[in-house]
């Protein structure tokens, strides 16, 4: 295991987007805790044999990948990393794959998986051996002892960044990053405040630039993005009650810092104003890939629930009234999420990691964390990403 503990570059950018601040679209809300495992795989199969395939045939644990992550974390020395969320992958042209973390804790790493007592490190990447996926370094900025996030400011310092997912295009790693703010007290006190798009050079990952992005009209941009041929597909979160909503923009390859199109729900327009809602009660962050010609969306409920669906459609942007089929129900927060509870284990803000996967399977991410951080400091796998393997085989009935 190794580390990169350096200072990555200026975090600071000119104003290109104009921009609307305020509104609260929480990033936490994902899934938790119902505990029955995965879905019944025949349940899972025949709801979906009843909509548009592909159709996963079950879920499983993906075990190979999870004890590389064990491993890696349990041997964290100081300053590497020990757990975190976030979860995003993105494969590099080198052959390796950047996972993007958000609140990061740091090793080293003692009896029982416990750590000592720290704030956590609000953005960081681990890169990944591209043919074994084997975790192997960790890149952040400042030193061991003082280690900093690779954007944005140190500690608890408002506003901090969250990573959003990653793409190269144009021979640079661009991550979204989310602005965040206290707001409020307790675990859940924070806001998202806007999005900023940040550039990273390749091979060496240091930060380059930091620049204002679309974020004007309470849409989070970037919790996916999608290359299919000319195009990237930039995917978004709306929040309107009663629940949160998925959007969907593109860029021209190679123009992801440019202008964007929006999808209107019959076509494209350049008036961020103009997106309409693809799909309603998703999670805050989501997952689409392409799996046999067609797209699947992963998401969780909209808040936190235990649940995992998939829905699929034949373009990037048809999710639009296709089926909902829960094909896991994760086990780990155990009983159900218990809001006034003092520490309270809860799942939530799946992705998925396409460079992991095969042509007729997905690989899915989960996070976990507890509504006390007593819980991450004595056990630190409490807020390790959990991974699964969603087998496909096709489905019988037309996607829209």
């Amino acid at each position: 295991m190794s580390m990169i503990l350096e200072w990555c570059g200026d975090g600071g950018g000119d104003m290109r987007r104009s921009r609307v601040r305020g509104g609260l679209v929480a990033l936490l809300v994902g899934s938790t805790a119902a505990v029955i495992g995965p879905a019944a795989g025949a349940n899972a199969s025949t709801a979906a044999g009843d909509g548009c395939g592909p159709v996963v045939t079950a879920a499983r644990p993906a075990v190979g990948l999870q004890q590389k992550w064990a491993h890696f974390g349990d041997g964290a020395g100081e300053g590497e990393w020990a757990g975190g969320d976030g979860t995003y992958s993105t494969p590099l042209p080198d052959g390796r794959t950047a996972w993007l973390f958000n609140d990061t804790f740091l090793g080293p790493v003692g009896p029982g998986r416990s750590i000592t007592p720290h704030a956590p490190v609000h953005n960081t990447i681990v890169t990944a051996h591209g043919r074994s996926q084997r975790p192997t370094q960790t890149i952040l900025r400042g030193t061991s002892a003082s280690p900093l996030p690779i954007v944005g400011p140190a500690g608890t310092d408002d506003p901090w960044y969250w990573n959003g997912d990653g793409i190269v295009d144009d021979g640079k790693l661009y991550v979204f990053e989310f602005q965040q703010r206290a707001a409020g007290e307790g675990h859940f006190g924070f806001e998202w405040i806007g999005t900023d798009l940040a550039s990273l050079s390749l091979p060496d990952l240091r930060l380059q630039h930091v620049a204002p992005t679309y974020d004007g009209h309470g849409i989070q941009w970037g919790v996916e993005l999608l290359r299919v041929d000319d195009y990237i597909y930039i995917y978004g979160t709306g929040s309107q009650w009663p629940g949160k909503q998925a959007h969907v923009a593109r860029a021209r390859a190679g123009h992801l810092d440019g202008a964007w199109e929006f999808y209107t729900g019959s076509g494209w327009s350049p008036d961020e104003g103009d997106s309409a809602a693809i799909l309603e009660d998703v999670g805050s962050s989501y997952g689409v890939a392409q799996v046999q010609g067609r797209y699947v969306l992963v998401t969780t409920d909209s808040y936190l629930g235990s649940e995992i669906y998939v829905h699929t459609a034949s373009t990037p942007f048809g999710f639009s009234g296709t089926e909902r089929v829960q094909v896991y129900d994760t086990p780990e927060g155990q009983p159900a999420y218990d809001a006034d509870a003092a520490g309270d284990i809860y799942t939530y803000n799946v992705a998925v990691h396409p460079t992991l996967s095969t042509g007729n399977s997905l690989v899915v991410s989960y996070n976990v964390n507890s509504t006390s951080i007593a819980d991450l400091y004595g056990d630190i796998s409490n807020n390790r990403a959990r991974y699964l393997d969603l087998p496909f085989t096709s489905g019988d009935s037309p996607c829209r």
